[in-house]
């Protein structure tokens, strides 16, 4: 027992070391994911596609191994070494990573992407349990941000050196190199991350190591939370939006304003990587404030947040040069991914620490089939469809859609409030055996 106490000190006080890997792997994963986007010219010249396969290709073939897979493996977290699986997961996306520019034809270049989406699979689950149990709920909105800040350092580095190393010398030479950072981290975990006992945070720790649930358990337990169901359609449609505008992005400015890789990449990179942070610590600060006074405040604050992107994402598409567009872009880009803290910590609130892994799986699957997935996917999709009448413009007239979508997002967010915190009693009681109906 005082080994086991020890042990839980020490993993609290190294809490932010152990949040500082988990970001840079996060990092590394969404630099992996991104870095097609500004390649996606190159690679469309070369190939001769599709505006509908290449969002396919840099939305669907990731997505749909991305996020099912989470699913089993989160499952196998919630019984196992977390570590071990994090650890794993990185050396196998940054391996397909590279393997990406070895591509020649779309079908090699399709199955390597899929690799990519299998090995990070195994990543972002059990980064949602570990943090859930180093940090108390009137924390764990900030630590989760911190986290998926990560994402805009991923897409500054992947922007900026993936668009230099494309432009200078080629696309496949932008994979080469990111998928080395990945291979250099792998050690660095397997010596320095150590992995807390679940429902540390909570003082359930007892409780938690020793109750198991099955896969069929948890996924009736979360998808019987009215606000858990809210936050993951929310989560996927603001996520759809961002998602498909950082992809389709660099081809509109290119397309439309004549505007190189390099150059887009370059201020995209900047906008997203400089900017994003300040909006998620912004957002996810006042979600952390106000949840200690009302629980419902967390989705409040993305609501609210949301109607910030609507003016954004219009002037983008009515600018008259690049430059302007990416003037504009800056609003969008300091929101970044805003919803991602407060909504991933609100739905770990709402699940019991045994099912943290798992439950974040799920969340993980439905967002990034939504997000991930059909993003790219429909934005391509509908660039095609009109085609034929708005011609090399179709594409601005297809991300037009994006200020309705917010609208839609947020509703989902204010309905995700409503039942709260009932749904968080609901999870705290599932510990105890005494779940109320």
């Amino acid at each position: 027992m005082n080994n086991s106490k020890s042990s839980d000190d020490k993993a609290l006080a190294s809490r932010y070391w152990i949040l500082a890997l988990l970001t840079m792997v996060y990092a590394l994963s969404v630099l992996d994911r991104y870095l097609l986007g500004i390649v996606l010219p190159q690679i469309k010249a070369e190939m001769a596609l599709s505006d509908t396969a290449l969002g396919l290709l840099s939305g669907m073939a990731f997505a749909i191994f991305y996020a099912t897979l989470a699913l089993p493996i989160a499952h196998l977290a919630d019984r196992s070494s977390r570590k071990k699986i994090i650890v794993f997961s990185l050396l196998t996306f940054s391996l397909m990573t590279a393997l990406c520019g070895l591509a020649k034809n779309f079908i090699a270049l399709l199955i390597t992407r899929m690799g990519v989406g299998v090995g990070e699979a195994g990543t972002s689950p059990p980064s949602y349990s570990m943090i859930s149990d180093l940090f108390e709920k009137d924390k764990r909105s900030t630590a989760m941000t911190i986290f998926f800040i990560g994402s805009n350092v991923g897409v500054l580095a992947g922007f900026i050196a993936g668009g230099y190393v494309a432009a200078q010398y080629g696309w496949r030479e932008a994979f080469f190199m990111a998928g080395v950072p990945g291979l250099i981290l792998v050690p660095l975990l397997l010596m320095t991350l150590r992995e807390p006992s679940r429902g540390l945070s909570d003082k359930l720790t007892h409780s938690s190591e020793a109750t198991k649930s099955s896969l069929m358990e948890t996924i009736r337990f979360v998808l019987s939370q009215a606000s858990y169901r809210h936050l993951v359609l929310g989560h996927g449609i603001l996520l759809f939006i961002m998602n498909g505008v950082i992809v389709w992005l660099p081809s509109f400015l290119e397309r439309t304003h004549g505007m190189a890789a390099d150059s887009a990449g370059l201020q995209m990179g900047l906008a997203l990587g400089l900017g994003g942070p300040i909006g998620m610590l912004v957002v996810s600060r006042l979600a952390d404030r106000y949840t200690r006074r009302d629980l419902r405040w967390g989705t409040w604050v993305v609501a609210i947040g949301s109607s910030v992107l609507i003016p954004g994402y219009v002037l983008v598409l009515v600018a008259p040069t690049g430059s302007w567009a990416i003037a504009a872009f800056l609003i969008p880009a300091v929101m970044g991914v805003f919803y991602a803290g407060p909504g991933t910590a609100l739905s770990q609130a709402l699940t019991p620490p045994h099912m943290r892994t798992t439950s974040g799986a799920i969340y993980l699957m439905i967002t990034n089939l939504i997000g991930l997935g059909l993003g790219p996917l429909g934005y391509g999709l509908l660039s095609d469809a009109l085609s034929g009448i708005f011609g090399s413009e179709s594409l601005r007239y297809a991300l037009g859609v994006s200020p309705l979508l917010v609208l839609w997002g947020a509703y989902h967010y204010l309905c995700a409030g409503r039942r709260l915190e009932f749904g968080v009693q609901r999870a705290e009681q599932y510990v105890g055996n005494e779940l109320p109906v």
